[in-house]
């Protein structure tokens, strides 16, 4: 059977990202491309965090969103990917990455929620 080309934006940009463990630890802001007019392009790297969410924004909601969430964002190399499926998942533990530090606490702050 014939492998279908990948869709960077149907398979890979805003799915959520699963490191070695099996724990959800972001989702997929952005895509970093390298190549110049005529190259061909070639993703280096996943963005992840408020940061790249926050410049896809219209630019009237961009300084009030980054104002809330800041700027902040992790670089994962494409070399870290290990699979693309339903979820994109890597080789490697989100600490070690740099990721899953605003999931946890916002899941912290969500926790002192009664009934959350």
């Amino acid at each position: 059977m014939m492998e279908r080309p990948l869709d960077l934006l149907r398979d890979v940009l805003d799915h959520t990202i699963v490191d070695a463990d099996g724990a959800p630890c972001g989702t997929v802001d952005d895509l970093l491309l390298e190549g110049g007019p005529g190259q061909l392009l070639k993703v280096t790297a996943l963005l992840v965090g408020p940061g790249p969410l926050v410049r896809r924004l219209p630019r009237w909601l961009e300084r009030a969103a980054a104002w809330i969430f800041g700027r902040r964002y992790a670089r994962v190399s494409w070399s870290e990917v290990e699979s693309i499926s339903a979820t994109v998942t890597l080789r490697s533990p989100a600490a070690k990455l740099g990721l899953g530090r605003w999931d946890r606490k916002v899941g912290r702050w969500l926790a002192r929620i009664p009934g959350s």
